[in-house]
């Protein structure tokens, strides 16, 4: 039997909640400032997720919109940084083991959004969860991309940054 609209809308505020506590106690805990900045950010975008599911009118364009804004900011953050640091990072085991639980985290809250999407008989509702299962796959990808970066700096420049080779 599907849920009721009220029941989904407190459970998904619950995941988005302790999406944000997760995020926020993991950048306070990293010896990174690169993932520290990253999971802060992810928080930031768990209070939009949260304001969109007490309005219940996400809008395509908003979340397109913070996306946009979260690869953005993560862009930025993960510019210019030196070598050696990353080669510290992706050696440090309790600086990457949050990355593989957030995208753990991530991939349950698809499932979760995808199923609510589908028992739900209320349109608003649908089109809500939706979105936000799109998003949370957002996420997957920005950290399986960042872990990507971590652990094979070379590998993601040469496919993000579409490196070239010319042989002669």
């Amino acid at each position: 039997m599907a849920e009721t609209k009220e029941e989904i809308v407190q459970a998904a505020l619950q995941l988005e909640r302790d999406g944000r506590a997760f995020y926020l106690e993991v950048a306070g805990k990293s010896t990174n400032e690169l993932a520290r900045k990253m999971f802060a950010s992810l928080a930031d975008d768990e209070l939009d997720h949260i304001d969109w599911i007490n309005e219940l009118a996400p809008g395509v364009d908003k979340a397109e919109t913070a996306n946009r804004q979260l690869y953005g900011r993560l862009r930025s953050i993960f510019a210019d940084v030196p070598e050696a640091t990353l080669r510290r990072f992706a050696e440090s085991e309790d600086d990457v083991r949050p990355i593989h639980l957030a995208i753990d985290i991530e991939k349950e809250s698809v499932a979760a959004y995808e199923k609510w999407a589908q028992e739900s008989a209320e349109a608003d509702l649908r089109a809500l969860c939706d979105t936000l299962a799109g998003i949370e796959r957002f996420h997957v990808q920005v950290l399986s991309n960042t872990l990507e970066y971590f652990e094979h700096t070379p590998d993601w420049f040469m496919q993000e940054e579409q490196w070239n080779f010319e042989g002669a």
